[in-house]
């Protein structure tokens, strides 16, 4: 027979062991703190976490990638990059499937590129990151005003706009661009990558069951053909549209940094008249056009730049507005000033030239480059140096008149130039590019080849050469930027052989660097030895 000592004791256990499960029971799994780890078991990255949605009526998945640091500096917060997959994607396709992202994230933090953050890849589904049109399923409300709110409660963030970035590829990169653009009181930094969105011309070619599947259920118009597709729900997210209906003011405060490759099928004439777009609205962004198709490679290149670009912006920098290529504006080689057909030129010949032999040229038409830029060009291109029999013979726009035909055969004749028209090749910047793009349309040219830096071309009057292959370079605050991408859309069109090229900077000889030095592998490896 128990006690009376012994069955008070017994009724405060029974009692304290009710109060443990009641609150055990009614805690919420959304709502809890993440428990303390300790720093052995530590992991940075954490795949397939949860959140549960009211709003959708389901759980959200999620990966995690935390800062090194995070466990032992416990006072600190941290940025959040939110990092969005592409349509049939998951949560782990930035790292597990394709990207590998943690392992370009670890060897930048270790180069002291960029500081830790939070990255958070969350479960996208194929919602494009936008509300339904029939609001049957409202992922950017989820986004917004659940997710959001949810990772600053549970981890240690700077819970400010000035340090969240959205980054996104293909489906990804549409919202990477639309959550902030809606959303600028929650994000400051966007960066698209090979931005799945259409023109209007694109969007009503495409097969109804490809509208139907992937964006009609989305905007609206499954079922419709032409302009009945283009919903005004459709409007309301598509970039052509929202950009030029508001003020170039209502998106100050944002950083726009968008990136797609020139192998894209459909994707970069619609970036690109995004860029010509936002460049004639006055709406301050970054745009890269670099070698490569839709691919993980791709996109885990463009992001080496994307979180530089990242860095700058959460520590309130200013973006470099073209690259620093420093090279020796003295010249080791040999350099020929003459009168040649009439113009004033300087050749440049290469350890390799013979003028007993047949020899490669470069026509190099420029708008007054001092000899101190021709120095600095010939030694990017390893003139001096490079044992292949060429020539670069450079000519100011203004010398070369308006028949540049004639010049030429007065520059092969000097020059010892091989009469195979695989042999010629042309350099144009500004003007002297627009010169030499007619001349390669003429029935006279013999040009294999054609780099233009920034170049004044105008495609309307002249077609683009089927026998000639085009590099097309220029910046995103180039002069002649609307001309490239005219170009670029021509060349794709009619067959041409192009590449094209948009990189970081300004008009004129220092930016024209930057295009010589890209250029060199691509020229070099046409000179025949």
């Amino acid at each position: 027979m128990l006690k009376l000592q012994d069955s008070t004791v017994m009724i405060k256990l029974l009692a304290l062991l009710t109060l443990m499960l009641s609150s055990a029971n009614t805690s919420c799994d959304k709502e809890r703190s993440l428990p303390e780890t300790p720093p052995s078991r530590f992991e940075r990255y954490t795949t397939d976490l949860t959140m549960y949605s009211d709003i959708l009526g389901e759980t959200i998945h999620y990966s995690i990638y935390l800062p090194a640091d995070y466990t032992t500096a416990t006072d600190k917060r941290y940025g959040v990059v939110y990092l969005l997959h592409g349509f049939g994607d998951n949560w782990g396709a930035w790292n597990d499937q394709w990207l590998h992202i943690t392992t370009l994230i670890d060897s930048k933090e270790a180069a002291g590129e960029i500081t830790p953050m939070i990255y958070v890849m969350p479960q996208g589904f194929n919602s494009y990151y936008v509300n339904r049109y029939d609001g049957s399923f409202n992922y950017m409300d989820m986004f917004t005003e659940e997710l959001v709110p949810y990772i600053d409660r549970t981890y240690r963030t700077r819970a400010d706009r000035s340090s969240r970035a959205v980054a996104g590829y293909s489906m990804g990169g549409f919202g990477a661009m639309i959550l902030p653009s809606k959303h600028a009181e929650l994000f400051s930094v966007s960066i698209p990558l090979s931005m799945s969105f259409r023109t209007d011309e694109q969007y009503m070619a495409e097969p109804q069951s490809g509208w139907d599947g992937q964006w009609g259920s989305i905007f609206g118009g499954v079922g419709l053909a032409g302009e009945g597709r283009l919903t005004e729900y459709y409007k309301e997210y598509c970039p052509f549209y929202f950009f030029n209906e508001q003020s170039a003011a209502s998106f100050a405060d944002l950083h726009y940094y968008f990136d797609c490759g020139d192998d894209e099928e459909q994707l970069l004439i619609a970036n690109d008249r995004l860029h010509r777009q936002l460049r004639e609205l006055g709406i301050a962004h970054e745009y890269r056009v670099r070698n490569g198709a839709h691919t993980s490679d791709y996109w885990h290149d463009a992001m080496r730049e994307g979180l530089d670009y990242i860095e700058c912006c959460f520590n309130g920098g200013t973006w470099p507005d073209g690259q620093n290529i420093a090279t020796d504006p003295s010249y080791a080689g040999v350099e020929l000033s003459e009168t040649v057909g009439g113009a004033e030129v300087v050749a440049y010949p290469s350890a390799g030239y013979d003028k007993s032999k047949s020899n490669s040229v470069v026509y190099l038409l420029h708008d007054g480059l001092t000899k101190d830029d021709l120095h600095r060009m010939m030694n990017l291109w390893n003139v001096a140096v490079n044992t292949k029999p060429f020539i670069v013979v450079c000519i100011p726009s203004a010398q070369a008149g308006s028949d540049f035909a004639t010049l030429a055969q007065a520059i092969d004749a000097k020059y010892a130039i091989a009469e195979d028209a695989d042999r010629h090749f042309g350099a144009g910047l500004g003007s002297g590019a627009g010169l030499l793009y007619r001349y390669a349309a003429g029935e006279e040219a013999r040009l294999a080849a054609l780099y233009l830096f920034d170049g004044e071309v105008d495609v309307e009057a002249t077609a683009p050469c089927s026998g000639t292959y085009y590099y097309i370079d220029t910046t995103d605050g180039g002069e002649h930027y609307v001309e490239a991408g005219e170009l670029y859309e021509r060349c794709k069109a009619d067959g041409v052989p192009y590449d094209y090229r948009v990189r970081n900077g300004q008009s004129g000889a220092d930016a024209a660097m930057g295009g010589f030095q890209a250029s060199k592998s691509n020229l070099m490896d046409r000179i025949r030895n």
